[in-house]
């Protein structure tokens, strides 16, 4: 086969790629259909640019459309609400008070809502919850107020002065945790205290009017210091077999006072005796920043006086302490102050100013 017969029967083959000319010599001759695919594909690529180009513009269009929309409803809507609450006049409530079930109904032409007080806090006239165990306004009953200069505990006035810490934060509250016997806490203080040769800002206070910087424990019986129950530096402002009655305002508080380097920190117990609800005793105790080691103990009411209590101070159950009374009639009063220098081993008495 010759060169010209190999050549026809690959154009025949390939025509779609091929083309068959005549040069001007007369010769056949076969070049690619370079123009024809190219001009076709070109033609294509701008078919597809436009398509897309349209879609686009479409999908903008909606976009913008939807935009205005958003935009014309976020200004429509607040207009019409402010409306429609301008329209309506204000309701007022109209309280129904059942004794029989201790609930009370608040009324509104729109609304209905039933408020359930559970003892001791009972319907006050204004449809609120009142606790008549601590209200002044409302001690032992509702609208039963306090005289001026007295408490509301255990739903009865006496003259028995309230928490004097205003911005304490609560250790233990018998108006939210109940009752408490012979229990410990753990408090971590902002700040370090100093007690004898030991200075730390955990502490450990108890419901018997005890306060350790150490080991410490839930010993309700009173006893002459040092104590070996307890193992570390211990103040003993009240150590008695004390209780927290449930539904009263006593409780066990403190609170940081005053600026770096002169801050005072302050616990203050509000409590009565076991199984004696109307004795009362109330106390704080105070360390000082810029004075460490000195300790000071107020007592604002002690019903019995400090007739069954331990009061003093110690290092360690070996000492070294000291110890102002344990068990001495009359040993408490109104208004007193003890100051313990734990550093020079002394201690003093004064009245509050």
């Amino acid at each position: 086969m010759n060169e010209k017969s190999i050549l026809n029967k690959f154009f025949k083959n390939n025509q779609s790629i091929w083309l068959k000319i005549k040069s001007p010599f007369g010769e056949e001759q076969y070049i690619p259909r370079i123009i024809d695919i190219t001009a076709g594909n070109l033609e294509q690529n701008k078919n597809k640019s436009r398509r897309m180009k349209c879609c686009l513009s479409i999908l903008l269009t909606l976009l913008t459309m939807m935009i205005l929309a958003l935009s014309i409803l976020a200004i429509i809507i607040p207009i019409l609400l402010l409306r429609r609450k301008s329209s309506t006049p204000p309701l007022s409530p109209i309280i129904v008070t059942n004794s029989s079930n201790n609930t009370t109904t608040v009324v509104t032409r729109t609304r209905t809502t039933t408020i359930a007080c559970i003892y001791p806090n009972l319907i006050s006239p204004f449809g609120t919850c009142v606790n008549i165990m601590i209200d002044s306004k409302n001690c032992g009953q509702v609208n039963n107020v306090c005289p001026r200069n007295s408490t509301c505990s255990a739903g009865i006035c006496n003259n028995v002065p309230g928490i004097q810490l205003d911005n304490a934060k609560i250790v233990f509250s018998s108006a939210t945790n109940g009752s408490a016997d012979d229990q410990m806490y753990n408090i971590t203080l902002p700040w370090n205290i100093t007690l004898y040769n030991t200075t730390t800002n955990k502490v450990i206070v108890t419901s018997d009017g005890v306060l350790c910087l150490g080991n410490c424990s839930t010993s309700y019986t009173e006893s002459r210091l040092p104590s070996r129950i307890f193992d570390g530096a211990t103040a003993f402002p009240f150590w008695d077999d004390l209780y927290i009655y449930a539904n009263t305002s006593q409780g066990i508080y403190y609170q940081t006072e005053g600026d770096i380097p002169q801050r005072t920190l302050i616990f203050e117990y509000y409590m009565s005796h076991y199984v004696e609800l109307n004795q009362f005793y109330h106390f704080q105790v105070t360390f000082f920043e810029n004075f460490p080691g000195i300790v000071q103990y107020k007592y604002f009411d002690a019903t019995d006086h400090g007739d069954t209590c331990t009061i003093g101070v110690q290092a360690s159950k070996t000492g070294p302490f000291m110890m102002y009374s344990y068990d001495q009639p009359n040993s408490v009063q109104i208004n007193m102050t003890i100051y313990f220098d734990t550093i020079r081993g002394t201690f003093n008495l004064s009245n509050i100013n």
